[in-house]
Formats: structure tokens, sequence, C-alpha cells
């Protein structure tokens, strides 16, 4: 009940801050026509005005460094409009909208976008899509239907993508050159990356090196485009054969020697880039990519490569699903129509060719900038990035208000079968209880 009480009332919060951006002065509204120009229906009404103003990001679970954060944002928004300021809100969401610190965009992804819902805050964009004339069909249209996929009814459009973030295989050059074992080719099969493992897992000098750790179960089931919840009972999508067969994988990794001692038995980007003590991790390109490219610009970088992401039999030549970083205006804006702007600057072609030379998957339909990536960036220099275009991204699931409570206790399983010893069906069938039992208590 406390936690209705509290959505409640930051949902009054939000409106109240919305009428207070009503009735205050709107610097955006457009002129009145002329007498003698009548108003035409081709004519865009979308007329912003210059004065100065500050624009509150927010960056939600999507990664930012610093330097992206510059790069693709901060330098070519002052380029184009000098009139717009802005300013990096951090913190908790909850915390900041329940002070009424609301940012004006959030930088998300349309993995976690049901949290923003449940704060109330995605504006519904349809209405300055149309004014601003942002043509939507140069899209790749995996990403436009991926964004829709996430109002129940499929009508409103809550978010702009501005990247596509595929998944991949990441590996550490160096580790494999320690142990002389071959690197990773592209088209590989999860069998394929626990065969590497096995070979690469040992001690040596003093150091523990783990093969590969295959993160979280519900990445592996991603191009299966397999919900977190029955859309048609409610009831969670766990004991399934599909991540029996997954959870089969980690049991037979972390049965390998030397991959769970004591306590720990997961490994991620800290011990991939700065520990340099995991040889394979695969991933969202967006998320360690953007970690790989930062520690290269700080001097701690390791010698890296990445392959297509591995699959199992059934899903060869298969994708993630649909992974987009998209942009968010919220509800409580007073400068809604600036935050377009930035959102139409951010998807320009311009720019969005600036950022595929860069290091970010374009969202744009275009060939010529998908051809164009990390030309432009050194560090990306002879990588074989051309397997993050190599497989087409599988649809989206149809998202659920409680997908981050079921997802929570799906990679809650892994500490289950390797510190609990606990086996597959059982880790299952608890996992299956513990999620509807969960959904019930919210559902209340």
């Amino acid at each position: 009940m406390a936690n209705h009480l509290r959505k409640l009332t930051i949902a009054l919060n939000i409106a109240a801050l919305s009428l207070a951006g009503c009735s205050a002065a709107k610097p955006a509204e457009p002129a009145p026509a002329a007498a003698d120009q009548p108003k035409s229906a081709e004519k865009s009404d979308f007329v912003v005005s210059t004065e100065p103003i500050t624009l509150k990001l927010y960056a939600n679970v999507v990664r930012l460094s610093d330097i992206e954060y510059k790069n693709f944002f901060i330098d070519p928004i002052k380029k184009k409009y000098p009139n717009i300021t802005i300013e990096k809100v951090d913190g908790d969401l909850e915390k900041l909208v329940m002070s009424g610190n609301v940012p004006d965009l959030i930088v998300s992804d349309s993995d976690w976008h049901m949290p923003l819902q449940a704060l109330d805050l995605p504006l519904d964009l349809t209405d300055l899509v149309a004014r601003s004339k942002m043509d939507l069909s140069k899209f790749v249209p995996e990403t436009i239907q991926a964004v829709r996929n996430l109002d129940a009814k499929g009508k409103e459009l809550q978010g702009i993508p501005y990247n596509l973030n595929p998944g991949a295989l990441f590996y550490n050059k160096d580790i494999f050159d320690k142990f002389g074992v071959p690197y990773p080719k592209d088209d590989m099969l999860w069998s394929d990356v626990l065969e590497l493992s096995r070979k690469l897992t040992r001690a040596q000098d003093g150091v523990q090196y783990i093969g590969w750790d295959p993160r979280f179960p519900d990445h592996l089931v991603s191009p299966y485009t397999q919900p977190f919840v029955d859309p048609k009972t409610g009831k969670a999508l766990v004991d399934i054969p599909l991540y029996h067969k997954v959870l089969e994988l980690f049991k037979a990794n972390y049965d390998q020697p030397g991959v769970v001692v004591g306590k720990t038995y997961a490994y991620g980007p800290d011990q991939f880039i700065k520990d340099k003590k995991l040889a394979m991790q695969a991933d969202w390109v967006a998320k360690l990519q953007s970690d790989l490219l930062q520690a290269d610009a700080n001097g701690v970088g390791i010698n890296w490569d990445v392959v297509t992401n591995p699959t199992f039999e059934d899903a060869k030549g298969k994708g993630r699903h649909t992974l987009t970083s998209m942009l968010v205006i919220t509800k409580a804006s007073k400068y809604k129509e600036q935050a377009m702007q930035v959102i139409q600057l951010i998807t320009s072609p311009e720019q969005q060719m600036a950022m595929s030379k860069d290091s970010q998957v374009t969202v744009l339909n275009d060939p010529e900038i998908v051809k164009a990536y990390g030309t432009g960036n050194p560090a990306l220099k002879g990588k074989n990035t051309a397997a993050y275009f190599k497989y087409k991204s599988s649809p989206t699931p149809t998202p659920n208000k409680y997908d981050k409570e079921v997802q929570t206790l799906i990679r809650n399983m892994r500490g289950e079968m390797a510190l609990n010893k606990k086996d597959i069906n059982t880790v299952l069938r608890e996992t299956q209880e513990a999620a509807d039992k969960k959904i019930a208590e919210l559902s209340k």
C-alpha cells in the first residue's frame, strides 16, 4: 500500500509541475501569423524561442561516459543552440521527482522504460513529432517499433531512439596470447565459448584467470523474443525449457575449477577492464564499449577485440532483441519544444554521422552512416566492429510493468546455483513461485 501511495504522490507532484509549466510564461509559443499571411496546413508551427534556458538531463541506466556526454550532447548542442544549456543531474530518479527536481530530458533505453512509466514521466511525443516535421521513416524500423511497443495501447511514442545497441562478445587478446589459445571468431555458438573458457580458466603467477562469465540468463534468452511475464495470464515465465537450457550452460561454467571461489562466482566489466583477468565478456555494445573507450582515454585500457554475439544452435544468425537508447521528454518539463530541438539535433543525419564515426551504432536507415562506423575514432582502428552489424536484431518482447521484478529474480538464480548448489529444476521452480508471488503482491 505504501508503494502505491508513494507512486500516487509522485504522479500528483508531476501533474502539479506540468500545470505550473503550462501556466508559466510560454516562450515557445509560436507568434501569430500576420493578417496577410494565412496559416497553411503545410507550414510548420514549430517556432521556438531563442531565450536562454537550461535543460536538465538525466542518464537512466544508459552508459554515458564523460567523453560521450561531451561529444554527443554538450558540444553539438552548444554549437547549434547557444541559448540552450544542458545541466546533467544525478541521483536516485524517484527521489529527484519527489523533491520536484524533475529532469526535462531523460537518456534511457527501451529495456528500462517501465520504471519511467511507473513514475508517470514520459510525454507522448506524437504531437511534437508532427509539429517539428520529424520523419520517422528515416529510422531503422525496429527501433521505432521497439519504442511504440512500450505503450500498452500501441498509440503513444514515449521517446525517440538515438542509437542502436546490439550485443557482441568482447575479448582480451593478451590473455589469449598468454595461454596460446586461438582468438574467438564470428558466428560462434555458446558451446564454442565454453570450450575456449575451459582452456583459459587457470591460475598463473598468483592470478586466477576466468575464461568467460555468461553474465545474466536473460542476456542469453534475448534473441528468442521471450517476455518475462505472460501477457495473457499475468504469470511469470521462468520455469520454461528455454531457461532450463540456459542454466545448463551456467552450471557447466560454474563447474570449471577456479570460477566459483568462496562467495565469488560472477565477473563483469571491472574484472574484464580494470583487473584484466576475465578473458571474454558478451554484453551490450553501447555499455561495455563505452567503458572500454573511456579506459583507453584514461590510459588504462586493455588489448581488446570483438566478434558477433554467440547463440545457441536454434538461434543461429539472430541478434539480441532490439535495444535502443532513447531520449524521453518529461511531462513536467517547461521547455518541451527546446527539448525536441535537442532530439532533432541528436538524430539528424549530420550528428548521427558524427556519432557513427566516433562509436555509436546509428538509428538511421542510412548505409553511408553505417559504413562510416568508427572511422573517426583511433581507438576502434583495426577492431572487428563489422560484428555489430552482421546480425539483425530480434523483435522486442511485449513489456510488462513487473518485468524488472521478474528479471531481478531470474538473475538471482545464478547465486542459488553457484553458491547454494541447487539443481536447475529446483532453482527454476522456486524462482517461478517467487516471481508469481511478487507479481501478486504488487498487483494488490
